[in-house]
């Protein structure tokens, strides 16, 4: 069991929604770059997704990215154990949000998707 929201359970959400044809199906002829920021810790993670294919490296905190998502780690422990959806955590002040607020709200399905694979994903905290 790997650490959440480190490298390796990066890797293996990244390597999880590789394996998912219902997503490869949903993002193809989809361009978008997502930073997902723990602000305590200074852990960044940018999600890259292109026509079908995703990719999530480390990224510099502030990283260039069409929408971000940054919060502490204990907020992020919320969304990894389905106590709050990304979503909610936005509207309570949990996870701070920039990007394009129409934009993202028409790519909802799909973050729900990461946030459902984050969830699955065995780790520990």
């Amino acid at each position: 069991m790997t650490k959440f929201m480190s490298d390796e359970y990066v890797a293996q959400v990244q390597s999880t929604l590789a394996a998912d044809p219902k997503w490869a199906e949903t993002t193809k002829g989809f361009k978008t770059s997502i930073a997902f920021n723990v602000a305590d810790s200074g852990q960044s993670y940018l999600m890259t997704v292109e026509n079908g294919t995703t990719a999530i490296k480390k990224a510099e905190p502030g990283a260039n990215a069409e929408f971000s998502f940054d919060g502490t780690y204990d907020s992020w422990c919320k969304v990894a154990k389905g106590e709050v959806d990304i979503q909610s955590a936005v509207l309570k002040g949990q996870l701070k949000f920039k990007g394009s607020l129409p934009r993202i709200i028409m790519y909802r399905d799909r973050l729900v998707r990461v946030a459902e694979v984050m969830r699955d994903v065995p780790k520990e905290f």
